[in-house]
């Protein structure tokens, strides 16, 4: 129990800081249950939580490649309770959480630190893609992002910067960084955006008009996608809280109207941090009975 007590204290305090974030909001949220329903609001939340999955296998696959294999449930353990840090003030909590849950599996931190790099680049491009191909008026705004995110993705790029990292981080063995290995992990975004759209387009469905479900849906997935990139970027907000929201609002007035895009926003935050809290607090868990069996 005592090696997982930080990990413990660590989710503890994400959670309620998440939790701060929502709480003048809470009129608002409850306006949007009333229109659209708890039903659809569980779906949501339902897929958030698959498309969270599918990218904490893409960030498994980044060890894997500097040949740290873990197993689906130990790469878990180590994923959601740190991820949960992104609803802390800055950028960093979530990577210098992996680094101290990921040791536990002898995972060197110069590994965790570029496999967090890479999980990031390959959110900016994969996201920027796919909002630029689905919501055609935010192109300008995608290649503005992606031109970055395609330099930090490089293999050579993400060589350099490992290789310059102190040697106190324990520098890895080799460095297998190939357009192959980032090949991988753009692939598993294929099933993470799909279910973001979706849990999107869940929301979105009652309010939009019922003739052009298809256009519903591309459009609900074009704008999650540049919201989660602008959200990304803003890295002053936590968990781009804000941005992000506002993004969405701009991308789903023409569609659904302002107020109702509003709603949709809101309760698109609260089911993806919902998500979040429930694998963080579940693995959570799993870590603590484990780190007892080990003791």
């Amino acid at each position: 129990m005592r090696k997982a007590l930080p990990q413990i204290l660590f989710v503890v305090v994400a959670v309620v800081a998440a939790a701060i974030g929502f709480h003048d909001r809470v009129p608002e949220v409850l306006a949007g249950f009333e229109r659209i329903g708890w039903v659809r609001a569980a779906v949501a939340a339902a897929l958030a939580g698959l498309g969270l999955l599918a990218t904490s296998r893409m960030w498994a696959a980044g060890l894997t490649a500097f040949g740290h294999r873990l197993s689906t449930v130990d790469a878990c353990r180590v994923f959601f309770p740190a991820q949960i840090g992104k609803y802390l003030p800055g950028l960093v909590w979530p990577y210098v959480a992996q680094i101290r849950f990921a040791a536990r599996h002898g995972v060197p931190a110069a590994v965790t630190l570029a496999v967090g790099a890479r999980f990031l680049a390959v959110h900016l491009v994969s996201g920027v893609v796919v909002g630029a191909a689905l919501l055609p008026g935010q192109a300008d705004l995608s290649l503005l992002i992606a031109v970055p995110a395609l330099v930090l993705l490089h293999p050579r790029v993400l060589t350099a910067l490992v290789k310059r990292m102190p040697a106190k981080l324990g520098a890895p063995e080799r460095l297998p960084m190939t357009w192959s290995s980032a090949g991988v992990a753009l692939a598993w975004m294929v099933p993470a955006w799909t279910a973001y759209g979706l849990s999107a387009f869940v929301l979105v469905t009652p309010l939009a008009p019922a003739d052009d479900m298809l256009g519903v849906a591309v459009t609900s997935t074009g704008a999650f996608a540049i919201a989660w990139v602008v959200g990304l970027v803003v890295v002053i907000a936590p968990a781009g809280l804000g941005a992000r929201e506002a993004v969405l609002v701009a991308a789903l007035a023409p569609l659904v109207g302002g107020a109702e895009a509003a709603s949709v926003a809101l309760l698109l935050r609260l089911c993806h941090t919902v998500a979040d809290i429930a694998l963080a607090v579940g693995f959570t868990r799993r870590d603590s009975r484990g780190g007892t069996e080990g003791e």
